[in-house]
């Protein structure tokens, strides 16, 4: 009576074609923990962000003006800027972002006319006529910057808003 068994060779073949099976397996949970600790960034620099933007809604358009001079566009590149400008207000600025995140605040004022036609006559003329008037205001955009947890480099979060009078 002769007894069958497979071979060497076929076990090793067969060994072979499971390891393909599980090969995208294997990448899906890889790149599947990368994702989350991605994910786990993006959310933690979004909520700084708007940490940041809540602050920001509470000044006035006085307060910024009177806080960062006669400049159309003020850029705050970190942390301690931006505690040092709350400081002008007399406002405690919020907490700082802890390492590796970094942030920055830049507001553009906007005046808010309308400027059409040559030299912006025709655009004053209408608004005298309708009887509006410009409403001075603050476009602010927040940046949260971090470095990605997969492929070197550097992430972002940013967040915009209007401060209004």
């Amino acid at each position: 009576m002769s007894k069958r068994a497979f071979s060497l060779v076929e076990v090793l073949i067969a060994m072979i074609f499971i390891s393909f099976a599980f090969l995208p397996i294997y990448n899906l949970f890889r790149f599947g923990s990368q994702g989350t600790a991605n994910n786990v960034s993006e959310v933690t620099a979004t909520n700084y962000a708007s940490d940041l933007i809540n602050f920001v809604r509470e000044l006035r358009v006085y307060q910024i003006d009177d806080a960062g001079g006669k400049s159309e566009k003020i850029v705050l590149k970190d942390d301690a800027e931006i505690k040092a400008f709350f400081a002008k207000v007399d406002l405690s600025a919020p907490p700082a972002v802890k390492k590796p995140f970094s942030r920055s605040l830049e507001m553009c004022k906007f005046k808010g006319r309308n400027t059409k036609g040559p030299l912006g006559i025709v655009g004053l003329l209408s608004d005298i006529i309708h009887k509006r008037r410009s409403v001075p205001d603050y476009l602010v955009n927040v940046k949260v910057s971090f470095p990605r947890s997969s492929g070197g480099g550097n992430d972002s979060v940013t967040l915009f808003s209007l401060v209004i009078d």
